[in-house]
Protein backbone atom coordinates (compact mmCIF):
# COMPACT_ATOMS: atom_id res chain seq x y z
CA UNK A 1 0.00 0.00 0.00
CA UNK A 2 2.54 2.52 1.08
CA UNK A 3 4.56 1.43 -2.77
CA UNK A 4 1.22 2.38 -4.15
CA UNK A 5 0.65 5.80 -2.65
CA UNK A 6 4.65 6.71 -3.41
CA UNK A 7 4.02 5.72 -7.33
CA UNK A 8 0.82 7.80 -7.37
CA UNK A 9 2.36 10.80 -5.36
CA UNK A 10 5.33 10.79 -7.88
CA UNK A 11 3.00 10.36 -10.82
CA UNK A 12 1.42 13.63 -9.39
CA UNK A 13 4.45 15.35 -9.34
CA UNK A 14 4.67 15.01 -13.28
CA UNK A 15 3.91 18.08 -15.36
CA UNK A 16 1.11 16.33 -18.12
CA UNK A 17 -0.35 14.76 -14.74
CA UNK A 18 -0.73 18.45 -13.39
CA UNK A 19 -1.91 19.72 -16.44
CA UNK A 20 -4.75 17.84 -16.88
CA UNK A 21 -5.43 17.95 -13.12
CA UNK A 22 -5.69 21.95 -13.76
CA UNK A 23 -8.06 21.04 -17.12
CA UNK A 24 -10.42 18.94 -15.05
CA UNK A 25 -10.21 21.67 -12.61
CA UNK A 26 -11.08 24.85 -14.94
CA UNK A 27 -13.97 22.27 -16.91
CA UNK A 28 -15.67 21.55 -13.49
CA UNK A 29 -14.96 25.42 -12.43
CA UNK A 30 -17.26 25.94 -16.30
CA UNK A 31 -20.32 23.85 -15.57
CA UNK A 32 -20.56 25.13 -12.07
CA UNK A 33 -20.87 28.84 -13.10
CA UNK A 34 -22.87 27.95 -16.50
CA UNK A 35 -25.01 26.83 -13.18
CA UNK A 36 -24.72 29.80 -11.35
CA UNK A 37 -25.70 32.17 -14.25
CA UNK A 38 -28.44 30.23 -15.54
CA UNK A 39 -30.27 29.76 -11.63
CA UNK A 40 -29.69 32.69 -10.37
CA UNK A 41 -29.01 35.53 -13.34
CA UNK A 42 -25.53 36.04 -11.91
CA UNK A 43 -24.11 39.09 -14.40
CA UNK A 44 -20.82 38.77 -15.73
CA UNK A 45 -20.81 41.98 -18.18
CA UNK A 46 -20.49 40.74 -21.97
CA UNK A 47 -19.88 37.14 -21.00
CA UNK A 48 -23.76 34.99 -21.12
CA UNK A 49 -24.05 31.43 -20.09
CA UNK A 50 -26.48 30.23 -22.96
CA UNK A 51 -24.20 31.67 -25.65
CA UNK A 52 -20.27 31.58 -24.42
CA UNK A 53 -17.79 29.19 -23.00
CA UNK A 54 -17.65 30.68 -19.57
CA UNK A 55 -15.67 32.25 -17.98
CA UNK A 56 -14.22 33.06 -21.82
CA UNK A 57 -15.38 35.59 -24.45
CA UNK A 58 -15.92 32.76 -26.71
CA UNK A 59 -18.69 30.98 -28.64
CA UNK A 60 -18.71 27.36 -29.35
CA UNK A 61 -18.09 26.86 -32.92
CA UNK A 62 -16.95 23.96 -34.79
CA UNK A 63 -14.49 25.37 -37.91
CA UNK A 64 -12.60 22.20 -39.14
CA UNK A 65 -11.58 22.15 -42.60
CA UNK A 66 -8.37 21.75 -45.20
CA UNK A 67 -7.32 25.77 -43.54
CA UNK A 68 -6.46 23.58 -40.43
CA UNK A 69 -3.28 21.90 -41.93
CA UNK A 70 -1.51 25.34 -42.60
CA UNK A 71 -1.37 26.15 -38.96
CA UNK A 72 -0.60 22.08 -38.01
CA UNK A 73 2.94 22.27 -40.54
CA UNK A 74 3.54 25.90 -39.60
CA UNK A 75 3.75 24.79 -35.51
CA UNK A 76 4.94 21.78 -36.03
CA UNK A 77 7.78 23.02 -38.22
CA UNK A 78 8.06 25.65 -35.10
CA UNK A 79 8.81 23.03 -32.29
CA UNK A 80 11.14 20.65 -34.86
CA UNK A 81 13.22 24.11 -35.38
CA UNK A 82 13.61 24.47 -31.52
CA UNK A 83 14.45 21.31 -31.41
CA UNK A 84 17.28 21.12 -33.84
CA UNK A 85 18.46 24.69 -34.14
CA UNK A 86 16.55 27.94 -31.73
CA UNK A 87 17.81 26.47 -28.32
CA UNK A 88 21.28 25.87 -29.70
CA UNK A 89 23.75 27.89 -29.53
CA UNK A 90 22.85 30.78 -31.84
CA UNK A 91 23.42 34.25 -31.84
CA UNK A 92 20.75 36.73 -30.47
CA UNK A 93 20.04 38.74 -33.50
CA UNK A 94 19.36 35.38 -35.93
CA UNK A 95 17.78 34.28 -32.91
CA UNK A 96 15.52 37.31 -33.09
CA UNK A 97 14.94 37.40 -36.22
CA UNK A 98 13.70 33.96 -37.00
CA UNK A 99 11.43 34.39 -34.09
CA UNK A 100 9.86 37.53 -35.62
CA UNK A 101 9.52 35.51 -38.95
CA UNK A 102 7.86 32.23 -36.96
CA UNK A 103 5.62 34.63 -34.77
CA UNK A 104 3.86 36.07 -38.07
CA UNK A 105 3.41 32.19 -39.67
CA UNK A 106 1.62 30.82 -36.24
CA UNK A 107 -0.36 33.84 -36.11
CA UNK A 108 -1.34 34.15 -39.63
CA UNK A 109 -2.08 30.43 -40.37
CA UNK A 110 -4.05 30.05 -37.26
CA UNK A 111 -5.69 32.95 -37.84
CA UNK A 112 -6.94 31.22 -40.88
CA UNK A 113 -8.19 27.62 -39.54
CA UNK A 114 -11.73 29.23 -39.86
CA UNK A 115 -11.58 30.05 -43.14
CA UNK A 116 -13.69 32.06 -44.23
CA UNK A 117 -16.70 34.26 -42.55
CA UNK A 118 -20.02 35.70 -44.37
CA UNK A 119 -20.44 39.47 -43.32
CA UNK A 120 -23.14 41.57 -44.74
CA UNK A 121 -26.99 42.27 -44.51
CA UNK A 122 -28.77 39.09 -46.38
CA UNK A 123 -28.78 39.12 -49.80
CA UNK A 124 -25.60 41.33 -50.02
CA UNK A 125 -23.39 38.83 -48.05
CA UNK A 126 -19.74 37.93 -48.83
CA UNK A 127 -17.26 35.91 -47.92
CA UNK A 128 -13.98 37.16 -46.39
CA UNK A 129 -10.89 35.82 -44.44
CA UNK A 130 -11.27 35.42 -40.98
CA UNK A 131 -8.13 37.21 -40.53
CA UNK A 132 -9.69 39.98 -41.65
CA UNK A 133 -13.19 39.64 -40.70
CA UNK A 134 -13.09 41.68 -37.02
CA UNK A 135 -12.35 45.14 -38.30
CA UNK A 136 -15.11 44.64 -40.61
CA UNK A 137 -17.19 45.58 -37.57
CA UNK A 138 -16.86 49.43 -38.17
CA UNK A 139 -19.60 50.33 -35.29
CA UNK A 140 -16.96 48.65 -32.79
CA UNK A 141 -13.59 48.19 -33.90
CA UNK A 142 -11.38 51.17 -34.31
CA UNK A 143 -10.50 50.65 -37.72
CA UNK A 144 -13.80 52.27 -38.44
CA UNK A 145 -12.95 55.97 -37.25
CA UNK A 146 -10.10 56.58 -39.15
CA UNK A 147 -12.52 58.27 -42.15
CA UNK A 148 -13.50 60.54 -38.62
CA UNK A 149 -9.93 61.64 -38.01
CA UNK A 150 -9.63 62.32 -41.88
CA UNK A 151 -12.36 64.58 -41.77
CA UNK A 152 -11.72 66.34 -38.76
CA UNK A 153 -7.92 66.42 -38.88
CA UNK A 154 -5.92 64.89 -35.90
CA UNK A 155 -5.38 68.13 -33.66
CA UNK A 156 -9.70 68.32 -34.00
CA UNK A 157 -10.17 64.95 -33.43
CA UNK A 158 -7.60 64.60 -30.04
CA UNK A 159 -8.93 68.57 -28.81
CA UNK A 160 -12.25 67.07 -29.24
CA UNK A 161 -12.20 63.62 -28.49
CA UNK A 162 -14.63 63.64 -24.96
CA UNK A 163 -17.02 66.03 -26.36
CA UNK A 164 -20.23 64.76 -27.21
CA UNK A 165 -20.30 65.98 -30.32
CA UNK A 166 -17.24 64.01 -31.53
CA UNK A 167 -17.50 60.84 -28.92
CA UNK A 168 -20.49 59.77 -29.27
CA UNK A 169 -19.90 59.35 -33.01
CA UNK A 170 -17.22 57.34 -32.32
CA UNK A 171 -17.05 53.07 -32.50
CA UNK A 172 -17.72 50.98 -29.12
CA UNK A 173 -14.04 49.80 -28.16
CA UNK A 174 -12.80 53.68 -29.44
CA UNK A 175 -15.23 55.35 -26.86
CA UNK A 176 -13.54 52.73 -24.28
CA UNK A 177 -10.49 53.21 -25.10
CA UNK A 178 -7.75 56.06 -25.91
CA UNK A 179 -7.33 57.47 -29.14
CA UNK A 180 -3.71 55.27 -29.73
CA UNK A 181 -5.82 52.74 -31.22
CA UNK A 182 -7.22 55.08 -34.02
CA UNK A 183 -4.43 57.23 -35.02
CA UNK A 184 -2.37 53.89 -35.14
CA UNK A 185 -4.51 52.67 -37.74
CA UNK A 186 -4.89 56.19 -38.92
CA UNK A 187 -0.95 55.92 -40.12
CA UNK A 188 -1.43 52.72 -40.91
CA UNK A 189 -4.11 54.11 -43.94
CA UNK A 190 -1.50 57.01 -44.53
CA UNK A 191 1.05 55.09 -45.65
CA UNK A 192 0.02 51.94 -47.01
CA UNK A 193 -3.74 52.65 -47.61
CA UNK A 194 -7.39 52.25 -46.00
CA UNK A 195 -7.74 48.67 -46.49
CA UNK A 196 -8.65 45.50 -44.38
CA UNK A 197 -5.46 43.68 -45.95
CA UNK A 198 -2.61 46.46 -44.97
CA UNK A 199 -4.22 47.16 -41.49
CA UNK A 200 -4.53 43.55 -40.34
CA UNK A 201 -1.03 42.42 -41.40
CA UNK A 202 0.49 45.69 -39.99
CA UNK A 203 -0.98 44.97 -36.85
CA UNK A 204 0.77 41.60 -36.76
CA UNK A 205 3.94 42.84 -37.89
CA UNK A 206 4.38 45.72 -35.00
CA UNK A 207 3.16 42.99 -32.49
CA UNK A 208 5.77 41.00 -33.55
CA UNK A 209 8.22 43.66 -32.22
CA UNK A 210 7.34 42.31 -28.87
CA UNK A 211 9.96 39.52 -29.29
CA UNK A 212 12.80 41.51 -29.15
CA UNK A 213 11.93 43.24 -25.26
CA UNK A 214 10.71 40.25 -24.25
CA UNK A 215 14.01 38.01 -24.75
CA UNK A 216 16.09 40.73 -23.69
CA UNK A 217 14.21 40.96 -20.20
CA UNK A 218 14.66 37.20 -19.47
CA UNK A 219 18.09 37.31 -20.61
CA UNK A 220 18.44 39.82 -17.99
CA UNK A 221 16.63 38.27 -15.02
CA UNK A 222 17.91 34.77 -15.79
CA UNK A 223 20.39 33.99 -18.50
CA UNK A 224 20.39 33.29 -21.66
CA UNK A 225 18.83 29.96 -21.74
CA UNK A 226 15.60 31.02 -20.07
CA UNK A 227 15.34 33.40 -22.93
CA UNK A 228 15.25 30.51 -25.24
CA UNK A 229 13.00 29.02 -23.60
CA UNK A 230 10.79 32.52 -22.83
CA UNK A 231 10.57 33.34 -26.61
CA UNK A 232 9.45 29.93 -27.48
CA UNK A 233 7.20 29.51 -24.96
CA UNK A 234 6.12 33.32 -26.36
CA UNK A 235 5.85 32.16 -29.45
CA UNK A 236 2.69 29.74 -28.78
CA UNK A 237 1.38 30.93 -25.99
CA UNK A 238 -2.60 30.48 -27.20
CA UNK A 239 -4.09 33.76 -26.26
CA UNK A 240 -1.33 36.09 -27.22
CA UNK A 241 -1.57 34.28 -30.86
CA UNK A 242 -5.00 33.81 -30.99
CA UNK A 243 -6.15 37.83 -30.55
CA UNK A 244 -2.66 39.46 -31.48
CA UNK A 245 -3.56 38.92 -35.42
CA UNK A 246 -7.01 40.09 -35.11
CA UNK A 247 -7.15 42.66 -32.41
CA UNK A 248 -5.52 45.36 -31.49
CA UNK A 249 -4.90 44.61 -28.32
CA UNK A 250 -1.75 42.71 -30.43
CA UNK A 251 -0.09 46.52 -31.15
CA UNK A 252 -1.17 47.68 -27.47
CA UNK A 253 1.18 45.11 -26.15
CA UNK A 254 4.47 46.28 -27.14
CA UNK A 255 4.45 49.64 -24.85
CA UNK A 256 3.51 48.45 -21.68
CA UNK A 257 6.04 44.92 -22.13
CA UNK A 258 8.76 47.47 -23.40
CA UNK A 259 8.11 49.78 -20.24
CA UNK A 260 8.71 46.93 -18.42
CA UNK A 261 12.44 45.73 -20.11
CA UNK A 262 13.76 49.56 -19.70
CA UNK A 263 12.83 49.97 -16.36
CA UNK A 264 14.79 46.78 -15.80
CA UNK A 265 17.52 48.15 -17.46
CA UNK A 266 17.57 51.30 -15.66
CA UNK A 267 17.44 49.20 -12.44
CA UNK A 268 20.64 47.74 -13.49
CA UNK A 269 22.36 51.15 -14.32
CA UNK A 270 20.57 53.92 -12.13
CA UNK A 271 20.17 52.49 -9.25
CA UNK A 272 23.89 52.94 -8.04
CA UNK A 273 24.26 54.16 -4.58
CA UNK A 274 26.27 57.21 -5.46
CA UNK A 275 24.34 58.57 -8.03
CA UNK A 276 23.53 61.81 -7.70
CA UNK A 277 19.49 62.58 -7.96
CA UNK A 278 20.00 65.30 -10.02
CA UNK A 279 21.65 63.18 -12.75
CA UNK A 280 19.90 62.18 -16.26
CA UNK A 281 18.50 59.40 -16.25
CA UNK A 282 17.87 58.12 -19.95
CA UNK A 283 16.37 54.76 -19.24
CA UNK A 284 14.06 56.29 -16.68
CA UNK A 285 12.62 58.76 -18.63
CA UNK A 286 12.25 56.27 -21.88
CA UNK A 287 10.12 54.01 -19.12
CA UNK A 288 8.13 57.32 -18.73
CA UNK A 289 7.54 58.12 -21.74
CA UNK A 290 7.08 54.45 -23.14
CA UNK A 291 4.49 53.90 -20.18
CA UNK A 292 2.45 57.32 -21.46
CA UNK A 293 2.34 55.90 -24.85
CA UNK A 294 1.18 52.24 -23.88
CA UNK A 295 -1.68 54.34 -21.89
CA UNK A 296 -2.21 56.28 -25.04
CA UNK A 297 -3.42 53.26 -26.27
CA UNK A 298 -4.57 51.08 -23.35
CA UNK A 299 -5.85 52.19 -19.81
CA UNK A 300 -4.52 48.84 -19.19
CA UNK A 301 -1.36 49.59 -18.89
CA UNK A 302 -1.69 51.05 -15.49
CA UNK A 303 -1.27 47.78 -14.35
CA UNK A 304 2.61 48.18 -15.34
CA UNK A 305 2.77 51.81 -13.96
CA UNK A 306 1.47 49.65 -10.28
CA UNK A 307 4.02 46.63 -11.07
CA UNK A 308 7.10 49.08 -11.43
CA UNK A 309 6.00 50.89 -7.56
CA UNK A 310 5.48 46.89 -5.86
CA UNK A 311 9.07 46.06 -7.47
CA UNK A 312 10.52 49.19 -5.33
CA UNK A 313 8.72 48.43 -2.04
CA UNK A 314 9.90 45.10 -2.41
CA UNK A 315 13.39 46.04 -2.51
CA UNK A 316 13.48 48.49 0.43
CA UNK A 317 17.45 48.34 0.45
CA UNK A 318 18.15 50.44 -2.82
CA UNK A 319 14.49 52.52 -2.47
CA UNK A 320 15.77 55.61 -2.62
CA UNK A 321 17.47 54.53 -5.97
CA UNK A 322 14.64 53.75 -7.02
CA UNK A 323 12.60 56.81 -6.26
CA UNK A 324 14.51 58.56 -8.04
CA UNK A 325 14.16 56.39 -11.00
CA UNK A 326 10.53 56.43 -10.86
CA UNK A 327 10.44 59.97 -10.78
CA UNK A 328 12.58 60.62 -13.71
CA UNK A 329 9.90 57.83 -15.40
CA UNK A 330 7.10 60.05 -13.86
CA UNK A 331 8.94 63.11 -15.73
CA UNK A 332 8.49 61.42 -18.94
CA UNK A 333 4.86 60.25 -18.81
CA UNK A 334 3.53 63.69 -17.57
CA UNK A 335 6.04 65.77 -20.10
CA UNK A 336 4.40 63.31 -22.62
CA UNK A 337 0.62 64.40 -21.91
CA UNK A 338 1.78 67.97 -21.22
CA UNK A 339 3.06 68.07 -25.04
CA UNK A 340 -0.12 66.76 -25.88
CA UNK A 341 -2.22 68.95 -24.64
CA UNK A 342 0.22 71.87 -26.06
CA UNK A 343 0.41 70.49 -29.16
CA UNK A 344 -3.48 69.59 -30.25
CA UNK A 345 -5.77 70.27 -26.70
CA UNK A 346 -6.11 66.58 -25.90
CA UNK A 347 -7.29 66.46 -22.18
CA UNK A 348 -6.40 62.63 -21.02
CA UNK A 349 -8.31 62.96 -17.67
CA UNK A 350 -11.42 63.86 -19.55
CA UNK A 351 -11.01 60.72 -22.12
CA UNK A 352 -10.65 58.92 -19.00
CA UNK A 353 -13.73 59.24 -17.00
CA UNK A 354 -15.73 59.33 -20.83
CA UNK A 355 -14.28 55.84 -21.03
CA UNK A 356 -15.35 54.83 -17.44
CA UNK A 357 -19.01 56.00 -18.21
CA UNK A 358 -19.32 54.45 -21.73
CA UNK A 359 -18.24 50.82 -19.61
CA UNK A 360 -20.11 50.72 -16.99
CA UNK A 361 -23.16 51.94 -19.23
CA UNK A 362 -22.70 48.26 -20.85
CA UNK A 363 -20.72 46.12 -17.74
CA UNK A 364 -21.84 47.85 -14.80
CA UNK A 365 -19.30 48.80 -12.36
CA UNK A 366 -18.35 44.97 -10.63
CA UNK A 367 -19.31 46.04 -6.90
CA UNK A 368 -23.35 45.98 -7.53
CA UNK A 369 -23.18 43.27 -4.60
CA UNK A 370 -20.52 41.01 -3.23
CA UNK A 371 -21.79 37.71 -4.94
CA UNK A 372 -21.15 39.36 -8.19
CA UNK A 373 -17.51 41.17 -7.47
CA UNK A 374 -16.33 37.91 -6.01
CA UNK A 375 -17.55 36.45 -8.94
CA UNK A 376 -16.10 39.18 -11.40
CA UNK A 377 -13.53 38.94 -9.77
CA UNK A 378 -12.24 35.07 -9.37
CA UNK A 379 -13.54 34.55 -13.58
CA UNK A 380 -11.39 37.52 -14.45
CA UNK A 381 -8.61 35.57 -13.09
CA UNK A 382 -9.56 31.98 -14.54
CA UNK A 383 -10.45 33.23 -17.95
CA UNK A 384 -6.62 34.55 -18.37
CA UNK A 385 -5.42 31.42 -16.54
CA UNK A 386 -7.09 29.81 -19.26
CA UNK A 387 -6.44 31.52 -22.12
CA UNK A 388 -2.47 31.71 -21.66
CA UNK A 389 -2.54 28.12 -21.59
CA UNK A 390 -3.03 25.41 -19.11
CA UNK A 391 0.73 24.07 -19.63
CA UNK A 392 1.74 27.75 -18.73
CA UNK A 393 -0.46 28.11 -15.52
CA UNK A 394 0.40 24.47 -14.25
CA UNK A 395 4.59 25.13 -14.39
CA UNK A 396 3.93 29.08 -13.66
CA UNK A 397 2.38 27.66 -10.05
CA UNK A 398 5.09 25.17 -9.60
CA UNK A 399 7.63 28.12 -9.79
CA UNK A 400 5.34 30.44 -8.02
CA UNK A 401 4.87 28.07 -4.78
CA UNK A 402 9.61 27.40 -5.39
CA UNK A 403 10.11 31.11 -5.17
CA UNK A 404 7.73 31.82 -2.06
CA UNK A 405 9.57 28.72 -0.60
CA UNK A 406 12.95 30.26 -1.29
CA UNK A 407 12.15 33.20 -0.14
CA UNK A 408 10.44 32.30 3.09
CA UNK A 409 13.82 29.71 3.69
CA UNK A 410 15.88 33.20 3.15
CA UNK A 411 13.77 34.97 5.10
CA UNK A 412 14.13 33.34 8.11
CA UNK A 413 18.19 32.34 7.58
CA UNK A 414 18.51 36.16 7.44
CA UNK A 415 16.64 36.58 11.29
CA UNK A 416 18.63 33.94 12.45
CA UNK A 417 21.90 35.50 11.65
CA UNK A 418 20.72 39.13 12.75
CA UNK A 419 19.08 38.15 15.81
CA UNK A 420 15.17 38.45 16.66
CA UNK A 421 13.55 39.61 13.34
CA UNK A 422 11.88 42.75 13.80
CA UNK A 423 8.69 41.90 11.04
CA UNK A 424 7.53 38.62 10.09
CA UNK A 425 9.34 36.75 7.25
CA UNK A 426 6.09 37.48 4.70
CA UNK A 427 7.02 41.05 4.94
CA UNK A 428 11.16 40.27 4.75
CA UNK A 429 11.95 40.79 1.06
CA UNK A 430 15.53 41.28 0.76
CA UNK A 431 16.31 37.79 -1.11
CA UNK A 432 12.99 37.60 -2.95
CA UNK A 433 12.47 37.17 -6.77
CA UNK A 434 10.68 40.40 -6.68
CA UNK A 435 9.97 39.84 -10.46
CA UNK A 436 7.66 36.82 -9.74
CA UNK A 437 6.52 38.36 -6.03
CA UNK A 438 6.25 42.01 -7.36
CA UNK A 439 3.70 40.24 -10.34
CA UNK A 440 2.01 38.08 -8.03
CA UNK A 441 0.82 41.00 -5.73
CA UNK A 442 0.12 43.35 -8.76
CA UNK A 443 -1.92 40.78 -10.65
CA UNK A 444 -4.11 40.01 -6.88
CA UNK A 445 -4.64 43.31 -6.68
CA UNK A 446 -6.29 43.94 -10.11
CA UNK A 447 -8.13 40.59 -10.03
CA UNK A 448 -10.52 42.22 -7.34
CA UNK A 449 -10.24 45.86 -7.83
CA UNK A 450 -13.16 45.73 -10.00
CA UNK A 451 -11.46 47.66 -12.57
CA UNK A 452 -12.12 45.33 -15.35
CA UNK A 453 -15.07 43.41 -16.53
CA UNK A 454 -14.22 39.61 -18.21
CA UNK A 455 -12.75 39.49 -21.61
CA UNK A 456 -9.05 40.20 -20.37
CA UNK A 457 -8.04 37.01 -21.93
CA UNK A 458 -8.01 39.46 -24.83
CA UNK A 459 -7.09 42.38 -22.79
CA UNK A 460 -4.20 41.65 -20.57
CA UNK A 461 -2.24 39.67 -22.78
CA UNK A 462 0.49 42.50 -22.26
CA UNK A 463 0.58 40.23 -19.05
CA UNK A 464 2.36 37.28 -20.68
CA UNK A 465 5.85 38.11 -20.03
CA UNK A 466 5.28 37.90 -16.20
CA UNK A 467 4.38 34.18 -17.10
CA UNK A 468 6.41 32.90 -19.40
CA UNK A 469 9.72 34.17 -17.80
CA UNK A 470 9.34 32.32 -14.70
CA UNK A 471 8.05 29.18 -16.12
CA UNK A 472 10.82 29.46 -18.74
CA UNK A 473 13.33 29.60 -15.74
CA UNK A 474 11.46 26.56 -13.64
CA UNK A 475 11.65 24.57 -17.15
CA UNK A 476 15.60 25.17 -17.46
CA UNK A 477 16.14 23.27 -13.69
CA UNK A 478 13.94 20.24 -15.41
CA UNK A 479 14.61 17.61 -17.79
CA UNK A 480 14.32 18.73 -21.58
CA UNK A 481 11.49 16.64 -21.92
CA UNK A 482 9.44 19.24 -19.97
CA UNK A 483 9.91 21.81 -22.14
CA UNK A 484 8.37 19.78 -25.20
CA UNK A 485 5.70 18.41 -23.24
CA UNK A 486 4.79 21.89 -22.34
CA UNK A 487 5.16 23.75 -25.54
CA UNK A 488 3.53 20.45 -27.70
CA UNK A 489 0.48 20.58 -25.30
CA UNK A 490 0.47 24.77 -25.70
CA UNK A 491 0.14 24.17 -29.35
CA UNK A 492 -2.66 21.47 -29.22
CA UNK A 493 -4.49 23.95 -27.10
CA UNK A 494 -4.28 26.68 -29.01
CA UNK A 495 -5.16 24.48 -32.27
CA UNK A 496 -7.89 22.68 -30.69
CA UNK A 497 -9.00 26.31 -29.06
CA UNK A 498 -9.21 27.82 -32.74
CA UNK A 499 -10.73 25.15 -33.92
CA UNK A 500 -13.62 24.53 -31.03
CA UNK A 501 -14.51 28.34 -30.42
CA UNK A 502 -15.19 31.83 -31.77
CA UNK A 503 -13.46 34.40 -29.88
CA UNK A 504 -14.44 37.54 -32.12
CA UNK A 505 -11.29 38.69 -32.51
Amino acid sequence: MKDFQQQVQKAIRLIPVQIGLLALFFCIYHLSLKYIMRETGLDLGAVGYNKHVVPLYAQPSFDLSLWILPALVVCVGFLYLCHRYLLSDISDGRLIGIAIVCFIAINISVAQIDGYREIGAEGEKERILTLLEPYTRTGLEYYGDVPRVDELGIRRFLRDYSKPEVFDTLSGHTRTHPPGGVLFLWHVSGLFGYNLISASLVTILFTALTAIPIYRLAEMLYGKKVAHYALLLFLITPNFVMFTGTSMDGPFSVFPILSVYLFYVARQRETVPDQKWYEFRPYSLLTGLSLALGMFTTYSTVVVGVFLCVVALLERQRFVQYLKVLLFASSGFIGFYLLLFVLTGFRPIEALWAAIKKDEVGMGTGYESIGRYFHLSFANLFAFLIGIGLPITTVYLRQLVSTLREWRQNALASEQEIGAPRTPWIFRHENADTFVIGFLITLLFFTFSTLFTMEVERIWIFMVPFFVIPVAKHLTARPTSDLYWVAGILVTQLVVGEVLLYTYW
